[in-house]
């Protein structure tokens, strides 16, 4: 056997598998290997690839771009990166960011309304804009391992580039962690104003306004934003609007997860926590990690983060960094920030991530929510039946409004923790099928189209002056009630009623209750 050196770039080449795909990615250095020559025949599509191709550690290479270009991939290298990239390059533009997708509005046209019938009320459940960093845990602890490889001399260039990029991102977020970024805001507006758009004829002067928030600034702020919207589009129209926030701690529709004993028990060690820690840590996501920290990191530094050298804390105190899959999962959640914060910065997370890589990281993000927050298990119904106190009082406030033909609408607005659990208590098509397997979740459940930043459910309900109907919007497009019209999607509002009616006798929510008789509920039964 033949041993030569050769001075190469790792980032050059890949290695020879029985797949036809694969991802291309960058060490961001240059050494001198000894190989051996290794003669391989590489057949892509029944084509013979021509190439050098050798073998390094019992593992036989062959030149990535001769493989890239025999699969009709365009084959490309970027030195700020040190990466090979074949096919489509990475950007900020290509998604897989879950529930943290800004708002996806799209032209729409609606079904015209049966003849007779005018809208009468509006009851609303939004969750808020696009936002921040909810807290300095993602970057602060990512930074730091950084900072301490770079000290150890165990940090690539590429490492030194993405530490100065988390830099620039801690300057922006300062003071702003947890509030609304200038595209939420754009977003509120932009719901708020076409609400009054289509329905103007509805915002009279002799109907108020409720718009309600959390006790989180965000959510208050993406209701004035809304506020401003809908302002802006009724013109000289005059309507009062009652603005208002829950105390914390008090709050059964919005934040019922906060006043939940045996939810809250579920969510940290629940059934569902060993499925999906068993999942996150199968050899997909190890190698995935691997591959990236590689490109920041030293091989010695990275076995030391594996080894659990490192405890690197939020800014409560609470570990968010000791292994490679948190390091990696942490960088992801920067990309998936970036495209909230575009009025504040320029920020290009995506490059360090080839697409599959995106693709399991946002299963990983999906598979969670859906079980600590959705559908989750066949064996259990909690996660929904929290927001089974909020379901009450849309079914209350809709019947009011109906009879007192007082307020043009009611405007909630929220988070994912609400959208989602509210999304499947309502049987939502594809958001309310539990399931046992988490490989499985992705295939029937998708957080960036049932709770992206923005996401909101809307009730509009009509009348002819004796009967009234009801048509649901999510995100602003029609969806269907869980139950037979023959008006879709106008649905008569006594069978929507009923039918919920019936759902909330099974869990133990009487239409009737209060808002005391509620927090009590949810701390001694859900």
């Amino acid at each position: 056997m033949i041993i030569k050196k050769i001075g190469i770039s790792v980032v050059s080449l890949t290695m020879l598998t029985s797949v036809s795909m694969f991802d291309a990615y960058g060490a961001g250095s240059k050494r001198t290997i000894e190989v051996s020559e290794q003669s391989a025949n590489v057949i892509v599509n029944g084509q013979r690839v021509e190439g050098e191709s050798f073998l390094y550690k019992g593992v036989t290479y062959v030149p990535a771009r001769a493989i890239g270009e025999a699969l009709g991939e365009e084959v490309d290298w970027d030195n700020n990166t040190q990466s090979v990239f074949v096919g489509q390059k990475m950007n900020d533009e290509q998604g897989y960011r879950g529930t943290k997708t800004p708002y996806p509005f799209k032209e729409t046209s609606y079904t015209e309304v049966p003849d007779g019938y005018e809208p009468v009320f509006i009851n609303f459940v939004g969750r808020h804009g696009s936002r921040h960093l909810s807290s300095s845990k993602y970057d602060k602890t990512l930074f730091e391992l950084l900072d301490i490889a770079a000290k150890d001399g165990q940090i690539t260039n590429l490492g030194k580039e993405l530490m100065k990029e988390i830099g620039k991102l801690m300057v922006v977020e300062k003071d702003h962690y947890g509030l609304l970024s200038t595209t939420g805001g754009e977003e509120l507006k932009g719901i708020g104003a076409r609400v009054g758009q289509n329905f103007k004829e509805l915002f009279t002067s002799d109907k108020k306004v409720i718009a309600q928030a959390t006790f989180k600034d965000r959510t208050p702020q993406s209701r004035d934003q809304f506020i401003d919207g809908l302002k802006e589009s009724l013109g000289d129209n005059k309507v009062d609007i009652l603005a208002s926030a829950f105390e914390e701690e008090k709050d059964p529709y919005l934040r019922p997860y906060d006043l939940a004993t045996k939810y809250n028990e579920y969510a940290e060690d629940g059934e569902w926590v060993k499925l999906y820690e068993e999942y996150v840590t199968q050899s997909t996501g190890t190698r995935y990690a691997k591959e990236m920290l590689l490109q920041f990191f030293s091989e010695d530094f990275y076995q030391r983060l594996n080894a659990g050298e490192f405890e690197l804390k939020d800014e409560k105190g609470k570990v968010k960094l000791s292994n490679p899959t948190e390091a990696a999962s942490n960088l992801y959640e920067l990309y998936i920030i970036s495209s909230n914060i575009k009025g504040e910065g320029d920020f290009e997370f995506g490059r360090y991530f080839t697409a599959n890589q995106l693709k399991w990281y946002e299963s990983i993000d999906n598979i969670n929510d859906f079980y600590e927050k959705g559908p989750s298990l066949t064996s259990t119904d909690l996660p929904q039946n929290i927001i089974a106190p909020l379901v009450k009082e849309l079914i209350v406030s809709t019947d009011q409004s109906i009879q007192q033909k007082d307020t043009a609408g009611i405007f909630r607005f929220a988070h994912a923790e609400t959208i989602i659990p509210l999304s499947s208590f309502l049987d939502i098509s594809g958001a309310n099928v539990s399931i046992d397997k988490p490989q499985d979740v992705t295939q029937n459940w998708n957080g960036s189209v049932i709770s992206p930043m923005g996401a909101n459910i809307q009730w509009i309900l009509y009348s002819n002056g004796k009967d009234v109907l009801v048509k649901m919007l999510r995100n602003e497009e029609e969806i269907a009630f869980p139950i037979e019209t023959k008006t879709y999607p106008y649905y008569k509002w006594d069978d929507v009623k009923a039918y919920y009616q019936n759902k909330l006798q099974k869990v133990g929510v009487s239409l009737d209750s209060s808002l005391e008789d509620n927090i009590e509920l949810l701390q001694k039964k859900f």
